[in-house]
């Protein structure tokens, strides 16, 4: 009898055994998976949070084109535009340099203009450790290489129509819509040709005083700019020949608002005759791509970055024939330094849907603009109350549809499914402005991390 207990309760016993055994288990497993759910939701909110800078870039572009709509190149307002990114500069906490210059005109008149300078030292770059075995002769870390990040923060002057420059008054920093004296047209504000390449540098400035670059960074904000890029001449006359070397590029934000995409472009010196190209002066631009791949912003931000693909021929200043493709015609603040053979980037906003060079002008396809020719920079469009209206309205009008940031003849990020879809759908609509400058200012920041050939980034 009491061997039958026995028995009976060491079944029981093994029994329950089991039964805590399992449900052990079960708890283990539920708790597995909420770890595994936690992660996974750290990880998207990380990944919703790519560029997301805040608002404050594009109250500085609208605060720059609001105080300073005619900031024509050595003017009053040109000048009030310079002191507005010093002080921004400083509450960043960086010590900016005026580096003032002048330009003598074709009646003898000296005009000045300056240059905002600010610098940033960088962690450096150690060697890959593929490149440890190859190449033995390399030095194992470089700190002495230099990224300049730049934007002019001029505004293009309007053509003098029968007036002596005596009879023209020189226009105060102002708040108030100004017309014209033709048709009534209010002259524009440059909240896009340059405020936003101005906010894009200053927003990747401030950024990259929490996240470290690998380069030593100068930030340029150039003066004159679209008087034949005066501060850009100006500034790179002022380097010596070692100085020179070790700029390993120089990246130029153009106007970024407005146009219809976002261009990266290498610059003309990495072209050669046919479809030819010099590899290492368009590593930068390709890392520029990278940067828009491995981040997925296309899917995440809706910010897409293009290269020209027009590829048919164009004739170079040399005669030669070459390729129209990865690279642009367009001059500006990046061409004295691509000139003297230095690797640039320049990022700017536009349709390169082209048949001709001469397009290479048309920044919008949007029939709105239809009366300048798809022109934005320096015509009445280019105005904070007409694009943030436009671009409220199209928004509106695209809530709730998928529109591809993609041509049909470009590789898109590959991540574009209907579930990425439904998650950029339920997020705040980030308002264009705010998008182009944040996610431009992100792309500059991890760029500054990009090292040159045969290295990384020493964390």
């Amino acid at each position: 009898m009491n061997q039958k207990m026995t028995s009976h309760h060491q079944a029981s016993w093994q029994g329950l055994g089991w039964a805590r055994r399992l449900l052990t288990a079960v708890l283990a497993l539920v708790l597995l998976m909420s770890l595994l759910t936690a992660c996974s939701g750290e990880g998207e909110a990380e990944i919703t949070e790519i560029a997301g800078y805040g608002d404050q870039g594009a109250r500085f572009a609208r605060k720059l084109a609001a105080s300073c709509p005619q900031r024509y190149p050595y003017s009053s307002q040109e000048s009030r535009a310079a002191e507005l990114i010093v002080e921004e500069l400083r509450s960043y906490g960086y010590e900016p340099e005026l580096q003032t210059f002048t330009v003598t005109d074709e009646e003898g008149r000296v005009q000045r203009s300056t240059n905002i300078v600010a610098r940033l030292n960088g962690r450096g770059f150690k060697l890959t450790g593929a490149s440890q075995e190859n190449e033995q002769e390399l030095p194992e870390e470089r700190h002495d290489l230099v990224m300049i990040l730049g934007a002019h923060y001029d505004t293009p002057a309007p053509e003098r129509r029968g007036q002596s420059d005596e009879d023209q008054e020189e226009p105060e920093a102002t708040t108030e819509p100004e017309e014209t004296q033709d048709e009534g047209l209010v002259r524009p504000d440059g909240i896009h040709d340059n405020a936003s390449g101005v906010a894009a540098v200053l927003t990747a400035a401030r950024i990259l005083r929490q996240e470290a670059p690998g380069y030593e960074i100068i930030f340029v904000f150039f003066g004159a700019g679209t008087d034949d890029f005066r501060g850009a001449r100006h500034y790179l006359s002022t380097l010596s020949s070692d100085q020179r070397r070790q700029i390993d590029a120089m990246v130029n934000i153009g106007p970024v608002y407005a146009g219809d995409k976002v261009y990266a472009h290498a610059g003309q010196n990495s072209v050669r005759s046919g479809g030819y190209k010099d590899y290492a002066k368009r590593r930068k631009l390709y890392q520029v791509t990278d940067i828009f791949f491995e981040y997925q912003l296309n899917t995440r931000n809706r910010y897409a970055i293009y290269t020209n693909q027009a590829s048919f021929f164009v004739t170079l200043d040399s005669g030669l024939e070459a390729v129209f493709r990865e690279w642009t015609t367009k001059l500006s603040d990046h061409t004295p330094f691509d000139r003297v053979g230095i690797p640039v980037v320049f990022m700017e906003s536009g349709d390169y849907r082209i048949k001709k060079v001469e397009d290479v002008k048309v920044e919008s396809r949007n029939p709105f603009f239809q009366d300048t020719g798809g022109v934005i920079s320096g015509t009445g469009f280019d105005r904070v109350s007409v694009l943030e209206e436009l671009f409220r309205q199209m928004d509106e009008q695209a809530a709730g549809q998928t529109v591809p940031a993609f041509d049909t003849d470009e590789p898109s990020d590959g991540k574009e499914t209907e579930a990425g879809r439904d998650e950029d759908e339920s997020k705040r609509l980030v308002p264009r402005l705010e998008q182009r400058i944040n996610n431009t200012a992100f792309v500059l920041v991890q760029l500054t991390r990009k090292g040159p050939l045969h290295y990384e980034f020493k964390d």
